[in-house]
């Protein structure tokens, strides 16, 4: 079907070259406006890099029109000292509600989607208002294994819990999680733990990772010499956060029995007690940190490694892994969230959800796997191209997306007939 529909976007994160959810909120908005007439309601904190990078795009392009809003000095200077994202991000859409009216009586759209956040905890502003609705892709069901709860961290343990406990509780059919899904006509999914919770209740959902990447930003490595006298060199691009697995890499490092280098690129509250673990485990001359950098230097560094470890611990999407997917890595992660389901069989590792140390052990035996095959690596970082490549190409993810705002709005047009 080739009819343009008229659409709102909802994307609070919207900003081209930032990685992470501001670059899903945009990448979503440049694709659908391929297909369709695209208004999309943002932060104004974004409008300086959206217009830049708007006057770059090639002539003739179709772009998506810009509607800004935020809250007043006095609101945002709270939000920086005091209220911080996640309440200031409550606060934006339940007033963005209003706008999205107005807009709604103008404009009278066929569709409305909101793509960022992609939690399902929080309300969005594009309900009640006539319209069919998207929602999603959306994430966060994920919950971390009583037996890998971090019992030596305090407030990392009582975070869990807490969101472990908030999970169960929105996986009732008369919770907040089911009841918001219930208002839209699709709901889109980005993990199977996501998936299950809907599919429970007959709730229309479509599995669709939220995460891709524009393939040409990535040249596959020319070669890979896979006799080159060296140790293998692992690399960990993220947060330095307990819940990323960072713990888990150190720990596997320390039981291979290999001289591999692991080298973490991040910042984070976890990073000190990484070190102090470094220092007693005697690793110092194998792990390395450097702080958060620009995504431009990562995208040129990580063509120095050989295997990317991401034993994220519950987590959607993995942006930083995709990019390394694409420049030839193999992966390995936990088979749980958004990782397990990019990394498949032939381009990495998932390595499955038991005990603390039998997770250790498995990720520390794929560690010499890969330092003992090295033709391995060179096979599998080819595959791993190959599946962003096929399933997360922001072209062919946009092809998608419209082939489903087609359905949603013929099923809702022969409804309301």
């Amino acid at each position: 079907m080739s009819t343009r529909l008229n659409v709102l976007i909802s994307a609070y994160a919207c900003e081209p070259g930032k990685g992470s959810e501001p670059e899903v909120g945009w990448q979503w908005c440049l694709q659908m406006a391929r297909f369709h007439d695209i208004t999309v309601v943002t932060r104004a904190n974004n409008r300086t890099n959206i217009e830049n990078a708007l006057a770059e795009l090639p002539e003739g392009q179709a772009v998506p029109t810009f509607v800004y809003f935020d809250g007043g000095p006095l609101l945002l200077w709270l939000k920086s000292r005091f209220m911080g994202t996640r309440f200031y991000y409550i606060w934006w859409q339940r007033s963005i509600r209003r706008v999205i009216g107005e807009l709604s009586r103008e404009q009278k759209f066929d569709l409305i989607h909101h793509v960022t956040f992609a939690g399902y905890r929080y309300i969005t502003g594009i309900w009640g208002h006539g319209v069919p609705s998207i929602w999603g892709p959306i994430g966060g069901m994920e919950s971390i294994a009583m037996r890998l709860l971090p019992y030596r961290y305090p407030i990392e343990l009582l975070t869990e819990l807490t969101r472990n406990l908030n999970n169960f509780i929105q996986s009732s059919p008369t919770a907040a999680f089911p009841s918001r899904a219930r208002q839209c006509q699709l709901t889109l999914v980005t993990t199977p733990e996501t998936q299950a919770i809907l599919s429970n209740w007959d709730i229309a959902c479509v599995l669709m990772p939220t995460v891709a990447l524009v393939i040409a930003d990535f040249p596959l490595r020319v070669s890979y010499d896979v006799t080159a006298p060296r140790p293998l060199r692992l690399l960990f691009v993220g947060q330095l956060i307990w819940l990323k697995g960072v713990d888990l890499a150190i720990k596997a490092l320390a039981a291979s029995k290999t001289d591999a280098t692991l080298h973490f690129i991040g910042s984070g509250p976890f990073r000190e007690n990484l070190e102090k673990m470094v220092i007693k485990m005697g690793l110092s001359e194998r792990v390395s940190f450097s702080p958060r950098i620009p995504r431009s230097q990562v995208l040129k560094e990580i063509y120095d490694y050989d295997v990317f470890v991401f034993p994220s611990l519950h987590d959607s999407g993995g942006f930083a892994m995709l990019e390394a997917m694409a420049a030839g890595m193999p992966t390995i992660c936990l088979a749980v969230g958004g990782p397990a389901l990019a990394v498949a069989d032939d381009c990495g590792f998932r390595i499955p959800i038991g005990k603390r140390k039998q997770v250790i052990a498995d990720l520390a035996k794929k560690l010499e796997f890969y330092n003992e095959n090295r033709e391995a690596v060179e096979v599998h970082g080819r595959h791993a191209r190959s599946q962003i490549e096929l399933n997360y190409n922001w072209d062919r993810k946009g092809e998608l997306m419209n082939e489903l705002y087609h359905n949603v709005a013929l099923q809702s047009e022969t409804i309301s007939k």
